[in-house]
């Protein structure tokens, strides 16, 4: 575990978002491993139905997230005021709320599959694999749910690197039975589901077994339910599900629209897209490392730590969005082409609109970065409300703005990557505005006069 409110704030920064940053790109080797292996060795149309089933599965899995995000604010919070009673009945709390909730969401997942993916106009070409895919990953959601859980928890406690270990082994479980259900079985899109279910499920298992075993603060010893807990986890955990929520509509409204250019399209910004997730990994990884960070010197009563750290947080993102803006422009077609099989008549095509809505895209990293450097630190001071305002304003911009250049402009798929800067830049500037005024001060969940020894 570690304490944030002592020590210097740009060490103990970069060393807590080290390993975070390391999981965060393990994490997404699930989902790249998944499209790799389907680009390549299914096809170009099994790409499209994969990006578009995940993007309705995140739809379905926001919520639950959100409350695991909002949850793992008031356990940061309990910990930097030393409440550690209050910190293990809100674990506790958390868990019977996330299993009866998952169960929700995962029937409705399966039985709606179908009429889900018929309002997005997906494709009849790629229609059947996306039901099988989505019915599959929605089977085994309480897996992601709980590993992510425990995760988040760990994190708000300061640690950071257990929670990697246990992503490192599930990470090369995923690829090694990727490989196997596809390539030698020949299961096609259901092989990369039911990998990723199995991985994830082990990555769950290992964090929960780690945590009730030497994590005597997140170690259950039975299920309960406190009204009054309960509805300070909603209070900074609705927030962040809505926003989740909204952030995926938003999301579902720009995938219906790549929809209507065709399932090239489709194919072409999903290759597009996972490579984007891992250069925006360094500044989101540190937003949310920043988080832990504020909330715990808020916690403890020291604003201007906490204040600081936004500041080294901010320039240390920027920096790094400017870094991977480089890279990614200047290898874009390789890593685009790992996507792709060369032997596929399509392959050009596909190529061709990724790369060009890659390219227009990570040109304003930077604007980015700034918005989640405010997020990160709303976030930690308690202030859910406008921690999920900002992102949610800036999707809807970037949603509308897409749907505007292509109505009124005519453009084509590069369309929704234009769109995506002038969601990133009124927000920013919103945001500015927002902590310059101090409106975000005084929304801490407890109070650090409020002391209670383990």
């Amino acid at each position: 575990m570690r304490d944030f409110t002592q020590g210097k704030i740009g060490k103990e920064l970069l060393i807590f978002a080290a390993p975070m940053l390391i999981g965060s790109v393990l994490q997404q080797l699930y989902s790249v491993a998944d499209m790799i292996i389907v680009g390549r060795f299914i096809g170009g149309q099994a790409l499209a139905a994969v990006g578009v089933a995940m993007t309705i599965t995140m739809f379905v899995l926001s919520s639950l997230i959100g409350l695991t995000t909002g949850a793992s604010v008031v356990i940061s919070q309990f910990y930097g005021a030393k409440q550690y009673d209050n910190l293990r009945r809100t674990v506790s709390v958390s868990i019977t709320s996330m299993l009866g909730i998952s169960v929700v969401l995962t029937t409705i997942g399966i039985i709606f599959a179908p009429n889900l993916l018929r309002l997005l106009n997906t494709n009849e070409d790629i229609f059947n694999d996306a039901v099988l895919y989505m019915r599959i990953l929605m089977g085994g959601v309480i897996f992601p749910i709980f590993y992510n859980m425990y995760m988040a928890y760990m994190r708000a406690l300061g640690d950071s690197r257990r929670p990697l270990y246990f992503l490192i082994f599930s990470s090369f479980t995923n690829v090694s039975m990727n490989l196997f259900f596809v390539i030698i079985l020949n299961w096609g899109v259901a092989g990369v589901a039911i990998a990723t279910i199995i991985s994830q499920m082990f990555a769950a298992f290992l964090s929960f077994l780690y945590a009730d075993r030497r994590i005597p603060m997140l170690k259950v010893r039975k299920l309960i339910f406190d009204p009054e807990l309960f509805k300070l986890i909603l209070r900074y955990g609705i927030p962040p599900a809505i926003q989740m929520s909204l952030v995926s509509f938003a999301q579902l409204t720009i995938t219906r629209l790549i929809n209507s250019f065709g399932s090239l399209a489709m194919a072409g910004i999903t290759a597009a897209s996972r490579i984007d997730q891992f250069g925006m990994m360094p500044a989101a990884t540190l937003s949310m490392a920043m988080s832990t960070f504020v909330g715990q010197n808020m916690g403890a009563g020291l604003e201007d730590r906490a204040k600081k750290s936004l500041h080294i947080a901010g320039f240390y993102m920027v920096l790094c969005s400017v870094m991977m803006t480089a890279v990614l422009i200047f290898f874009r077609n390789p890593l685009m082409s790992l996507f792709l099989n060369t032997a596929d008549p399509n392959t050009p095509e596909i190529l061709r609109i990724g790369s060009e809505y890659l390219n227009i895209m990570v040109s304003f990293y930077f604007l980015f970065a700034i918005l989640f450097a405010f997020n990160g630190f709303f976030r930690g001071t308690g202030d859910a409300i406008i921690a999920m305002v900002f992102p949610v304003v800036s999707l809807t911009i970037r949603a509308s703005s897409a749907y505007g250049l292509v109505g009124l402009f005519g453009m084509g798929p590069e369309a929704l990557a234009w769109s995506i800067p002038i969601g990133w830049g009124l927000s920013s500037a919103a945001s500015w505005v927002y902590y310059k005024k101090r409106l975000w001060a005084g929304k801490v969940a407890v109070k650090p006069t409020q002391v209670e020894e383990e």
